[in-house]
C-alpha cells in the first residue's frame, strides 16, 4: 500500500484540532482530550512539591510543622515522631550479653574461648600433645615451644654467666637466675612472705583467700595448685609411688613417706609449745596450734573483710556468701 492511499483513508478529521482518523470510533474516543478538565495540583507552601491529592499534600506538610517532642523518659534523647521514640525505647529493654561463667569458680569470661582455655586449668586438660614424646600440654604456644627441645641443636640464644645452662628465652634465663642470687621480688601484701616466682606468689595468696580453683573431677574436692591436685589422684587411683627405705611401705604423697620415717623409724624428738606444753609430731601442727595463743587470723575473706584461723573455717564461711548472692538470684 502506498503512502498516499494511507492518508487518504484517514477521512475523519476532527473539528477542534483538525487531526484526522481512519475510523469513527477512533475520532469519538480522540475528543474527551479537548473537553476533560486540566488536574488540579495542590502546591506545599513550604517548598516546591506540588500534589494531585490534598490528603497528600496534607500529610506532606506535617513533614514540615513538626517538632522535637518525644523525649525518651531514660536517656532524655528527643526524637520528631513517636515511632522513632518506641524504635528507640528498645534500645534500653535489650538484655546485656550474658557472660560465660565457669562452673567451677564463677569467674566470668566475655568470650567462650577463653572460658574454655581457662576450664582447663580446674580440670587439668591438656589436649596439645607433643608429636615427639607425647607430653601433654594445657596451650598449643606452650606445647610448640616443648617440641623445640626435640631438635638435634636446639637454638638456646641465652646463658646463664654462672652456670652455663641456656635457654629460648630472656624471661627464663632471668627467672633461673634468681636461683643464684636469691632474689624473691614478688611479695604478699598480707602477710611478709616473698617469692622467687609470680606463680609461688599466687598459689600462696589461694592460702589467704582460701580459694581452691583446681578441682577434682572424681570427688569435687578442691585445691590450691595443680600439683596438689596431681598428688590428690594418687588417692583415686590407689598408686603409691614413695616407698619407705626403711620398711618398704608405700606412699602416695612424698611428704607423709617421710614423715612416717622420721616419726616411726627415727622417733625425732616432739614439738613442744611453749605457751601449755602440748607435745606435736608435726612442726606443722605446732605453728597452727599456736595461733590460739596468739590469735593470728592468716586467711581473709575478700567480700566482708572477716579473718579466720583455719583455711576450713574461711571455706564454709565464703559458702554462705555463695548462699546468699544464690538467694538474690532466684528471688
Amino acid at each position: 500500500m502506498s503512502l498516499e492511499s494511507h492518508i487518504s483513508d484517514k477521512c475523519y478529521p476532527c473539528s477542534i484540532c483538525g487531526k484526522v482518523f481512519d475510523r469513527p470510533s477512533k475520532l469519538e474516543r480522540h475528543k474527551p482530550v479537548h473537553t476533560r478538565k486540566p488536574k488540579t495540583l495542590h502546591q506545599c507552601k513550604h517548598c516546591d512539591k506540588s500534589f494531585t491529592q490534598q490528603e497528600k499534600l496534607i500529610r506532606h506538610q506535617n513533614c514540615h510543622n513538626r517538632t522535637n517532642k518525644h523525649p525518651c523518659p531514660d536517656c532524655g534523647k528527643v526524637f520528631n515522631r513517636p515511632s522513632k521514640l518506641e524504635r528507640h525505647k528498645r534500645t534500653h529493654s535489650k538484655k546485656p550479653k550474658v557472660p560465660h561463667q565457669c562452673s567451677y569458680c564463677m569467674k566470668t569470661f566475655s568470650k567462650l574461648n577463653k572460658l574454655v582455655r581457662h576450664k582447663r586449668m580446674h580440670t587439668g586438660e591438656r589436649p596439645f600433645t607433643c608429636s615427639v614424646c607425647g607430653k601433654g600440654f594445657s596451650e598449643s604456644g606452650h606445647c610448640k615451644a616443648h617440641e623445640k627441645t626435640h631438635e638435634e641443636q636446639p637454638e638456646k640464644p641465652h646463658c646463664c654467666p654462672d652456670c652455663g645452662m641456656r635457654f629460648f628465652k630472656a624471661s627464663e634465663l632471668r627467672r633461673h637466675f634468681r636461683s643464684h642470687t636469691g632474689e624473691k621480688p614478688f611479695r604478699c601484701t598480707l602477710c611478709e612472705s616473698c617469692f622467687s616466682r609470680s606463680e609461688g606468689l599466687k598459689r600462696h595468696m589461694r592460702s589467704h583467700t582460701g580459694e581452691r580453683p583446681y578441682k577434682c573431677i572424681i570427688c569435687g574436692k578442691g585445691f590450691y595448685s595443680r600439683q596438689d591436685l596431681n598428688i590428690h589422684g594418687l588417692t583415686h587411683s590407689g598408686e603409691k609411688p614413695h616407698l619407705c627405705p626403711v620398711c618398704g611401705k608405700g606412699f602416695s604423697q612424698l611428704g607423709n613417706m617421710k614423715e612416717h620415717e622420721q616419726n616411726v623409724h627415727i622417733k625425732s624428738e616432739k614439738y613442744i609449745c611453749n605457751e601449755c606444753g602440748a607435745t606435736f609430731t608435726r612442726y606443722k601442727s605446732l605453728t597452727k596450734h599456736q595461733r590460739t595463743h596468739t590469735g593470728e587470723r592468716p586467711y581473709l575473706c575478700l567480700t566482708c573483710g572477716r579473718r579466720f584461723s583455719w583455711s576450713h573455717s574461711l571455706s564454709r564461711h565464703r559458702r554462705t556468701h555463695a548462699h546468699r548472692q544464690m538467694s538474690i538470684d532466684t528471688s
